[in-house]
């Protein structure tokens, strides 16, 4: 009788106690929010005006069913993990295309191809280009008549009979103003040796007057005649000196050959232009088949393909993307408590997120100044030069990162934490509800993070339906307690 008894009571016992809805046991440090049903089923809830706190009813506590855990103490130096993924450099890449529209001829790379610089990608055959090799090459025959017309100029004045002409008439007219002034010269002083006679013989009786007078009008006429010989002698000597300047420094030669030496320069400049812009385009000057070769100016491998044979190519559209791997970025996403530890140039210890045993060694060359309001994360770039094989692309990483100071502090699990408002925040248990507490995170350890400010060891942590709470909290602070 006393058997039966002692199973009674157990048996009550037992049945009196508040297990979690799921069907889950409480352990002493897991508890749910059915352990205070019963005081707020018989009308003892409070609501609390306390902005952040929130108090449920019964029915929502059975719908969420929420689990709490403890804070527990951590040793805040620890090594984490942080999730990051290879990107190419962007001056490591480029992409193939065409400065003119045509027709892709022939494609010489598939995608996956390791190519060297200069290698051929495609030939496109472009009506542009024709036309510009037909301007070149008009040019060049332009250019070609202007040449041999200067040559032609510059053998007549090698010779020299055309252009010594006007010297050797300007000697002839110096020659004859001479002989023209010494003859005046010879007339005057004639006449000056008889008017002196007839002036002798005019004192003494002998000749006339009128004798004297005549040679008096002769001699003044003679002189005057002389010195028109001379002046026209001085312009002749004047012309004389002019043409041979002219003659000594090419002048005429150079006023001859002006209009072809201005043809050849024309020809010549237009000749230029339309080479450097044929080799620009990647098309050869001295063809006319209208073919513009694309290679590619960096070593690397071809990622992208983006046109087939025959097809039709615009200006700037992409015929392949070329890639050079030998140097690749990694972006890491760094918690902001990373910043305590990390900066700029320190090494980081890489590993392929599918490849665990697979590592690569980097530096950190930058990091974001701005920080992810909804992860609370931040941006850091490793450099890799010659990554190791896996590290390709587009591969997940994790970068193992070491902190702390040795220091333990108090940790709440990682799936307590929520963001509110930009502010990074638990949801902490209390006799009347759950309390909205700000946290100032640190490093991970292991599930948990360490706290550096905001809970103490023991505090219970909401862990799961946080986000059940969170909305529930962020209705009372928008339309005030309805609970």
């Amino acid at each position: 009788m006393r058997v039966i008894v002692l199973i009674v009571l157990i048996f009550l016992s037992v049945g009196c106690q508040t297990t979690p809805e799921s069907g889950s046991i409480a352990t002493p440090s897991e508890t749910t929010a059915h352990d205070h049903e019963d005081h707020e089923e018989h009308g003892e809830e409070e609501h609390s005006e306390e902005e952040g706190f929130i108090t449920l009813t019964p029915a929502q506590k059975k719908e969420l069913n929420i689990t709490t855990r403890p804070v527990i103490l951590a040793l805040a130096q620890t090594t984490g993990l942080r999730p990051g993924r290879i990107e190419a450099d962007p001056d490591q890449q480029v992409v193939i295309s065409s400065q003119v529209s045509g027709i892709l001829q022939k494609l010489f790379v598939q995608v996956g191809s390791r190519i060297k610089a200069g290698t051929t990608i495609a030939v496109i055959a472009s009506p542009e280009v024709t036309s510009l090799q037909a301007d070149y090459h008009e040019a060049e025959v332009e250019a070609e008549l202007a040449r041999k017309e200067l040559a032609n100029k510059m053998e007549l004045f090698r010779v020299g009979d055309e252009f010594q002409q006007p010297l050797e008439t300007t000697a002839l007219e110096v020659a004859e103003a001479k002989a023209e002034r010494d003859g005046a010269a010879a007339r005057l002083k004639s006449a000056v040796l008889k008017n002196e006679r007839l002036e002798t013989l005019l004192s003494e009786g002998i000749a006339s007057k009128q004798q004297v007078e005549e040679s008096r009008a002769l001699r003044e006429t003679l002189e005057a005649e002389l010195e028109r010989a001379e002046a026209a002698l001085e312009i002749a000597k004047r012309h004389q000196q002019r043409e041979k300047r002219l003659y000594d420094s090419r002048l005429s030669i150079k006023a001859e050959a002006l209009p072809a030496e201005a043809r050849l320069a024309r020809a010549s400049e237009q000749m230029k232009h339309a080479r450097e812009r044929l080799e620009q385009l990647g098309a050869n000057a001295q063809e006319h088949n209208g073919l513009v070769v694309l290679s590619s100016p960096i070593d690397g491998t071809v990622v992208e393909r983006g046109a087939s044979r025959g097809e039709a190519i615009s200006p700037g559209e992409a015929v392949a993307k070329v890639v050079d791997s030998s140097k690749v970025w990694v972006w890491v996403d760094l918690q902001r408590s990373d910043l305590d530890f990390i900066d700029q140039g320190d090494p980081m210890e890489l590993s392929l997120v599918k490849q665990p045993g697979q590592t690569a060694r980097g530096y950190i060359d930058y990091i974001s100044p701005q920080i992810n309001q909804e992860t609370q994360t931040l941006r850091a770039r490793v450099v890799l030069t010659d990554p190791p094989q896996g590290f390709q692309l587009g591969s997940f990483v994790n970068a193992r990162v070491s902190n702390g100071t040795g220091n333990s502090l108090p940790a709440v699990p990682q799936e307590a934490v929520q963001f509110v408002e930009g502010v990074t925040v638990v949801y902490i248990r209390e006799q009347e509800g759950y309390k909205r507490t700000p946290v100032d995170l640190g490093a991970s350890v292991g599930e948990n993070l360490v706290v550096a400010h905001g809970v103490e060891v023991g505090d219970q942590v909401v862990v799961n339906s946080v986000e059940q709470l969170k909305a529930l909290d962020l209705s009372d602070t928008i339309g005030g307690h309805s609970h």
